[in-house]
């Protein structure tokens, strides 16, 4: 697959080692101190059953970014987004935005027309993002994940 900037590209493991495994339980801390739920027991069905799509640069051993995908068994043609996030260094340098306009194609390619996601209403920069990539929210759902933990419901048609 072409590359939308060639100093990154796109990995899709299908299993993890214990390292990497380690890696990514880290990456998940990173991303979302004191909520990170991704642990091994979700990781290796998530790489095994699912998709994993990692952001990769050149000569970076960690991945820059993580997009962690299911299939909706609701409708086997929308996709929803259980894990999506930049490495906090590398956060603000557009890494998400470009990572995103990557997995769209290989979401189409796959049969999909719809995915979905949901994310903290009190997450601005990412509803920016999202909402700037095309995703309209579709509902807000009150205490989601527990008491307080209320997101905004996404979705993005795939043209």
């Amino acid at each position: 697959m072409e590359t939308i900037n060639k100093s990154y590209y796109v990995e899709t493991p299908v299993s993890l080692n214990p390292e990497q495994l380690k890696m990514m339980i880290e990456l998940e801390k990173d991303a979302f101190p004191g909520l990170g739920a991704v642990d091994e027991q979700t990781l290796i069905p998530l790489t095994r059953y699912g998709k994993l799509i990692q952001y990769r640069q050149h000569n970076d051993p960690r991945p820059v970014a993580i997009c962690e995908l299911m299939r909706d068994y609701h409708d086997i043609h929308k996709a929803y987004i259980f894990g999506f996030y930049v490495r906090s260094d590398q956060q603000g340098k557009g890494v998400g935005k470009l990572f995103l306009q990557e997995i769209y194609p290989i979401l189409k390619q796959e049969g999909f027309h719809k995915v979905c996601l949901t994310v903290s209403i009190k997450n601005e920069a990412a509803v920016k993002l999202y909402e700037k990539l095309g995703f309209v929210i579709k509902e807000t759902r009150f205490d989601e994940f527990g008491k307080g933990e209320n997101r905004y419901y996404m979705e993005y048609f795939i043209s």
